[in-house]
């Protein structure tokens, strides 16, 4: 189902712009009618866009075409259900992976210079499915996974990682076999509206320009 879901949407309405240094959100969708950021997320995205990075405003598939609706917030049960079944297709076909690999592909071209993905949650998961059928080019690529479930990108990828995982995390902790490279306070659902992690995702994304 999940892959139907995103065949959908057109690449030529995707939202990367060709910049020095790009930025952009990748999760599984909480809601099949769009891709809106919360005010948390863009938040996120504010910090690291005063550093020089281009940022997209719009949750996977980066389309234009998955911002017809407003933001609202999913009950959190519905939202579960559909992160989960985008985990599970993910891992257990490559139907999925291919189709994020399309999406994902413009914003890897767009970026000259660095690309940097926050990947909340099953985001490492989609992101490592999709690997497989990417073409990374010479541009740098660093994921910073915030309560990773499932994989991450391993050595010898092409991509790097910084794992932040909350203290009280059980599922990132139990779901995830990577090491954390930082330790926040707060639980699985706290990530984006963490001031850690916001500050956490700023400095590393600094470093990544150094």
């Amino acid at each position: 189902m999940s892959a139907r879901v995103f065949a959908r949407y057109d690449v030529a309405d995707h939202l990367a712009a060709p910049a020095d240094h790009v930025a952009a959100w990748l999760t599984g969708q909480s809601s099949f009618r769009h891709s809106r950021l919360s005010p948390e997320q863009d938040a996120v995205l504010d910090g690291v866009a005063r550093l020089g990075y281009a940022t997209v405003r719009c949750g996977f598939p980066w389309n234009s075409a998955a911002l017809g609706e407003p933001y609202r917030r999913e009950p959190i049960v519905a939202a579960s259900a559909r992160n989960a079944a985008q985990f599970v297709a993910a891992r257990l076909g490559a139907d999925l992976g291919r189709e994020v690999a399309r999406h994902l592909q413009p914003l890897v071209d767009a970026a000259s210079r660095r690309l940097l993905l926050i990947c909340g949650s099953a985001g490492a998961e989609l992101l490592t499915a999709a690997l497989p059928h990417l073409r990374l080019g010479a541009s740098p690529v660093l994921a910073v996974a915030l309560g990773p479930v499932g994989r991450v990108p391993g050595p010898g990828s092409g991509v790097a990682v910084h794992v932040v995982r909350g203290a009280g995390d059980r599922l990132s902790r139990w779901g995830c076999r990577a090491a954390a490279d930082a330790v926040v306070p707060g639980g699985h659902l706290d990530y984006a509206r963490s001031t850690a992690v916001r500050a956490e995702v700023t400095r590393v994304a600094g470093e990544f320009l150094a």
